[in-house]
């Protein structure tokens, strides 16, 4: 496996909400899993806060390549970036019968993507993230039209 390295592209953290009733079946981590095996992201951390009908919690950190390969499949480097008092945090807001998939992932592609830039001059003017909430009110009002 590759000597952990610090993130070179820029750094992305989810909260992941599994509320009761919803019903993983590894299909995220299989996205997971494919971003990571394709080169254009490298997880960074992944914590698993489960909290059961009783209250009682359960936190599960996928902190090293074994468990990484375990979870997702794939071979991964993780520095892991999230704190106790991120996870804690996070951790108390999950309800009984509920979990939470904290994921902190390096956008890989970006960083060759601004490298290939620089290369040539050019630099980066602006950058702005759309948040799907946005994007699906976008989508339904040019329906309505």
């Amino acid at each position: 496996m590759a000597e952990n390295v610090g993130p070179s592209g820029p750094v992305d953290i989810a909260v992941l909400g599994f509320l009761e009733g919803s019903k993983p079946d590894g299909s995220v981590a299989r996205v997971v899993a494919d971003a990571v095996a394709s080169g254009a992201v490298r997880l960074l951390d992944a914590v698993i806060v489960a909290r059961a009908d009783d209250g009682d919690l359960t936190i599960v950190d996928i902190d090293d390549g074994d468990a990484v390969k375990e979870v997702l499949g794939v071979e991964s480097d993780v520095p892991g970036l999230l704190g106790e008092d991120d996870i804690l945090a996070i951790a108390d807001e999950v309800p009984p019968g509920a979990a939470a998939v904290l994921v902190v992932w390096e956008n890989v592609w970006a960083a060759r993507f601004a490298a290939a830039l620089d290369s040539v001059g050019g630099v980066l003017l602006a950058h702005e993230r759309i948040d799907r909430s946005d994007l699906d009110a976008v989508a339904a009002a040019l329906s309505s039209d």
